[in-house]
Order: C-alpha cells, then structure tokens, then sequence
C-alpha cells in the first residue's frame, strides 16, 4: 500500500494540530497562592496592609501556576474568568487596588542557596524544606488602581493591555 506525499503531509497536519489542542486545553493549575510580604512580618505594619492604619490600601500578591495560556490574549482572558474563584478560594484581591504576578512553575522549586543561579524569585518557606525559589519567568501581571482600569502587562513587552470600566478592552504602547 502506497501512501501519496500529500496524504502524509495531511495527516501529519491533522496530528500535531490534534495534539495541539489536546496540550492547549489542559487546565491552568495554581501550585500557590498568597500576599506577596506575608512571609516578613516587616510588611505588615500598614503601608502595605493598608486602610485600618490610614495609608493607601494597595496590595501585592504572587500566584505560582502551572500551564498558563500560550497567547496574552488567552491569559487575559483565563483571568478574566477565573477572578471570582481566585476571590473566593484565596481572597485575591482583599485590597481596592492592587498588583499580583502570575509565575511559572517551570522545573519546580529549587534550594536559592544550592542553586547557582542569583536571578530567582523566593517565596515563604511552606514546610521545612529550603526548597522555595523559582527562575524568574513572569506569564502575567495584574495592575488595577481604584478608580482606573486593570492593566495586565507580559514581561518583554513594550505594551500593555487595559479592560475600561465599560468592559472594552484596549492596547496601549508605552513611550520611552
């Protein structure tokens, strides 16, 4: 049985698209989530914990996760629908303006101080392992000011993406 050039080219097209979609719908997973300074009692005194002390009440989180979206577009988006459960199950956002990062868990944690590498991110110890440190690979931030609009910005990038208060998205270029 002979198989012509364009029946194999077809049905290697039609494989890797498969697989393509099959690896695109896998679920985003968070391996953590959490305030940003919860791990430095230092941070905790007001200017970053907020209104109760009279400051501004501005927050930052880091949300560790596993299979973001390939497009920015795509991540948007999963953000989007995923605000309510990142609200309810981890209290993300508990500020009226805030900032969370979006990284990936790439390899897994690794030792900061076995690992050779001085450009990782660090994270509050969870167990008694030193095991808590991330290469630097930023998928998305979250900005939103009271009063304005989200912004999620993509390491890289010399733009970033706005939802308006009246649900419309936009595209704005940053000038240097």
């Amino acid at each position: 049985m002979t198989y012509s050039k364009r029946k194999i080219f077809l049905g290697a097209v039609l494989i890797l698209t498969g697989s393509y979609l099959l690896w695109a719908q896998r679920p985003v997973n968070i391996i953590r989530a959490g305030d940003r300074f919860e791990y430095d009692p230092r941070f905790k005194q007001g200017l970053y914990k907020g209104s109760e002390m009279g400051f501004s009440d501005n927050e930052a989180y880091d949300i560790v996760v596993d299979h973001m979206p390939l497009t920015e577009w795509g991540r948007i988006h999963w953000y989007l629908d995923h605000k309510a459960e990142l609200k309810n199950k981890y209290n993300i956002p508990a500020s009226s303006s805030y900032h969370i990062t979006f990284w990936d868990i790439g390899d897994g944690f690794i030792d900061g101080d076995k690992s050779g590498d001085g450009d990782l991110a660090c994270f509050n110890k969870v167990d008694n392992s030193n095991e808590n440190c991330l290469e630097k690979e930023v998928l998305l931030s979250v900005d939103f000011d009271k009063g304005r609009w989200e912004e999620f910005h993509f390491h890289g990038c010399d733009s970033y993406w706005f939802i308006m208060p009246n649900g419309h998205p936009g595209l704005f270029y940053k000038t240097q």
